[in-house]
């Protein structure tokens, strides 16, 4: 059984913590997840394919029955606690954003959280980093078929200042090679609709969020994610209801108008030496 002070760590918030704890999962749901969580701990290069339960609420209760394999995992390669909690803790991050979105407690993003409990992200303060490899068909400029890379990702856990992610950043380059040395990583790439041009043009250019974007440099051909510009500015699906959408700042004004106007949001690649 998960203890109150484990929930704290993970992040929950209180009335998801007490959802939790009140859910019956399907026993056999959840015992599926658990195995391929096990067998896969520690193996990294490619992001997890499980098959997850039907119900998001069973794999929480999964990936709460395996704290202890991840937490013994990180132990062994000597990661702090303070990296390793702040890390698991996206798991409470994404159940609240769950509830935002849809008022209910639950984790959309059930499959995201995968790759946490195998060991193969980390948060490192304002950012994430995805210890992954190059591979053929996806390639990164500088870069060789099999070369282990960071993948970043962005949180919603506050703004991207210039002093925060340098700091970020500053510990990537310290991290990997002191924890994963077998994995020498010299480049960081980034997939994002945070690197559309239409964004990145039309913001003010001294903006935390054009300045992070400019860090990167472009490769590759982006793709069309309308949704995903919705969904990460207004925490909601589909562009049925524009007119509904808060219109408070600059960005929501931009990412409503632009589909208004016909146009469709991307994301992009972009990638940095460390």
């Amino acid at each position: 059984m998960t203890s109150v002070e484990v929930y704290r760590q993970l992040g929950f918030a209180e009335a998801d913590r007490e959802d939790a704890e009140a859910y019956q999962a399907d026993p056999v749901a959840v015992r599926g997840l658990v195995e391929q969580i096990r067998a896969s701990v520690g193996k990294l290069g490619s992001e997890p394919r499980f098959q997850m339960p039907e119900d998001p609420r069973d794999s929480i209760q999964a990936f709460l029955e395996t704290v202890p394999d991840i937490r013994r995992f990180h132990a062994e390669r000597g990661i702090p606690d303070d990296i390793s909690w702040a890390t698991l803790a996206d798991l409470g991050q994404q159940i609240k954003v769950n509830r935002r979105t849809h008022g209910s407690y639950g984790l959309e993003t059930h499959w995201w959280m995968t790759i946490h409990w195998v060991g193969q992200i980390y948060a490192l303060g304002r950012l994430q980093y995805l210890l992954h490899q190059v591979t053929e068909e996806r390639p990164v400029p500088g870069t060789e078929t099999g070369e282990w890379i960071i993948g970043v990702h962005i949180p919603e856990t506050g703004p991207l200042t210039d002093e925060l992610v340098d700091d970020s950043l500053a510990q990537a380059r310290e991290f990997f090679p002191r924890y994963f040395p077998e994995f020498p990583v010299q480049t960081a790439n980034l997939w994002s609709w945070l690197l559309d041009p239409y964004l990145l043009d039309n913001l003010p250019q001294d903006s935390n969020m054009v300045r992070f974007g400019r860090r990167f440099t472009p490769y590759g051909t982006p793709n069309d994610s309308q949704d995903s510009a919705i969904f990460f500015t207004f925490r909601t699906h589909g562009t049925d209801q524009l007119d509904e959408l808060p219109q408070d700042t600059r960005l929501q004004r931009l990412v409503v108008g632009r589909i208004k106007d016909g146009g469709t949001w991307q994301s992009a690649y972009g990638y940095l030496k460390l």
